[in-house]
């Protein structure tokens, strides 16, 4: 039996916004509990960084105690936001799924508008819908009941010694931030973790339902949302690509997305047995 210890734990309280780091997350079989339960919305779309890379420029704070996020950007200051389960219907749309959401008023709206220089709404989610991911790869989750605004799984995980080969290969270095990872694992060789079914202890179990597919995303700067010239995803697509008959996607490759076999608190120095 293999071994891995948690490095870092993350969780994104607005979808495509900063993260935050954790000591500890609370993992759900709908996800990490305080991740991606907010998004930005236009036209009836969700709001993400491959056309709106500048959404990273925003860091996100949020107090659970009092129901309050705060938003800080370098030019326009901060903006504290109390949460309110009451406001505008929003019917949205992402990838497949098709759901409602509740709009956070215009006073916040307004706010982050401002800052990113384009109209959007903050919206919650409303009621929990089925993941209408109908693929072999994605079989785990499909039709899972859904009630926050993850892309493809609930939980997603990296290795670390698979972001040192990378970074060999590169002509400038990234940071895991450029993954946007849940978890972040060391004790493993450099992508050992894709022929890996589960990682857990007593308190929390991890299930690999496939390797993670990549966009431009991983190519924008997660502190200022620029998107300075790089050759990450053709270095990358280089030998981490699928083959054509397997993707979804891009079929670039880094990292798993992770189904819930048994809810709990994972921590920051937890040792996890790999199977």
């Amino acid at each position: 039996m293999r071994e891995a210890t948690v490095r870092e734990l993350w969780t994104y309280p607005v979808k495509g916004c900063q993260g935050i780091a954790s000591e500890s997350i609370e993992v759900t079989q709908m996800g990490v509990v305080g991740d991606r339960g907010f998004v930005l919305w236009r036209d009836g779309k969700l709001v993400d960084q491959i056309e709106t890379p500048q959404v990273a420029s925003l860091e996100v704070g949020f107090d659970r105690e009092t129901g309050t996020l705060r938003f800080e950007h370098a030019e326009h200051g901060s903006y504290d936001h109390v949460i309110t389960a009451h406001g505008p219907v929003r019917e949205a749309k992402w990838i497949l799924d098709e759901f409602e959401t509740l709009d956070q008023g215009d006073a916040v709206a307004d706010w982050i508008s401002s800052a990113l220089g384009k109209d959007v709404r903050l919206v919650s989610p409303g009621e929990s819908w089925k993941i209408n991911f109908p693929i072999p790869q994605m079989q785990r989750l499909h039709q899972q009941p859904k009630q926050s605004f993850y892309s493809a799984s609930p939980v997603s995980l990296a290795n670390q010694a698979s972001l040192d080969d990378l970074n060999g290969r590169l002509a400038q270095p990234v940071g895991m931030d450029r993954f946007r990872m849940n978890v972040v694992i060391d004790g493993l060789e450099a992508y050992e973790e894709d022929e890996r079914s589960s990682f857990g202890n007593p308190s929390v179990e991890l299930l690999n339902v496939t390797p993670a597919e990549r966009c431009v995303i991983v190519t924008t700067d997660q502190k200022t949302g620029a998107r300075p010239k790089s050759d990450l995803l053709k270095v990358l697509g280089g030998y981490r690509r699928k083959k054509q008959e397997d993707r979804f996607g891009s079929g670039i490759t880094f990292g798993l997305y992770m189904g819930v076999g048994r809810e709990g608190m994972l921590r920051v120095g937890d040792k996890l047995e790999v199977a």
